[in-house]
C-alpha cells in the first residue's frame, strides 16, 4: 500500500492530525504519528490530499508542507 510523510509544525499538531485522521474499520486509509510527522497510507490518492489540505488549513502544517505531499501524489 502507498504511503508518503506530513511534517507538522511538532509534535501535538501531529497528534492533531492523527487524532482527527482515524477512520474507524478502514485498513486502506491510516495514519500514524512519527514524532513530528504523520505517515500517511492510502489506497485512493485523494485521502493524503484531504489530510494534508485539513491539516494546513487548521495550522498543523505549513502550506508549504502541504504542497510537498500533494507534489508527490502526482510523481
Amino acid at each position: 500500500m502507498p504511503k508518503t510523510r506530513l511534517k507538522c509544525r511538532n509534535s501535538r499538531s501531529a497528534a492533531a492530525v492523527v487524532e482527527v485522521g482515524q477512520l474507524p474499520a478502514d485498513s486502506h486509509h491510516t495514519v500514524r504519528q512519527d514524532g513530528r510527522k504523520v505517515i500517511i497510507k492510502y489506497h485512493c490518492s485523494l485521502w493524503p490530499l484531504d489530510v494534508a489540505e485539513w491539516a494546513a488549513l487548521e495550522g498543523h502544517a505549513s502550506d508549504k508542507a502541504a504542497a510537498r505531499v500533494m507534489a508527490r501524489l502526482r510523481d
